[in-house]
């Protein structure tokens, strides 16, 4: 009789039991929130989440342009296929678009007075909705779960392997890198 995969999986620890439903609170929470601005920017504003995104991260840009893959990088919504979607947002005056003065080959993009004012008044309405949803949280609560929540961020950032994680660093595609690579 064979052995199957699972039975020889070792179990998992309380701890890490506890890990892994905190990581589906994180995620269902975060799916949650997302679902919930990306439904409310579509009826107030005809727009997504993904847009918001983009035109928050060019107004911090001040007034600049920033290349697309860095634009890319900068997004916090899926990022996908960003040119279909800057190409859209073009299309609406919301951006503009140009080829990088010191790189014909890429491109920059950058934020319009037309987008400039999308965004504050979306702005406007997301700080209200957040404030209103979190509204019944105490503040020494939301601070704490800051601090909590950028502990956890920080577990994940950088090339690092975790601790139980075999290899280390890796490149991006997934390959390992050598001692030459780091």
């Amino acid at each position: 009789m064979q052995t199957s995969v699972i039975e020889k999986r070792p179990a998992a620890s309380t701890d890490g039991l506890l890990s892994l439903r905190l990581w589906l609170q994180l995620m269902k929470c975060s799916k949650l929130i997302e679902s919930s601005l990306s439904a409310r920017l579509r009826r107030g504003f005809g727009q997504s989440l993904a847009r918001f995104d983009v035109l928050s991260q060019l107004e911090r840009v001040d007034r600049g342009w920033v290349a697309i893959g860095e634009l890319a990088r900068m997004v916090m919504a899926a990022s996908g296929n960003i040119t279909a979607l800057l190409d859209r947002m073009e299309g609406e005056k919301l951006i503009e678009r140009r080829a990088s003065p010191s790189d014909r080959r890429s491109f920059q993009v950058r934020i319009t007075a037309a987008g400039r004012r999308l965004f504050a008044a979306m702005a406007d309405d997301h700080a209200r909705w957040i404030d209103a949803a979190l509204e019944g949280v105490p503040r020494a609560e939301k601070l704490r779960l800051i601090d909590l929540l950028i502990t956890v961020r920080g577990r994940f950032d950088g090339d690092a392997a975790l601790p139980g994680e075999r290899g280390g660093p890796r490149r991006p595609g997934g390959r390992r890198m050598g001692k030459d690579d780091r």
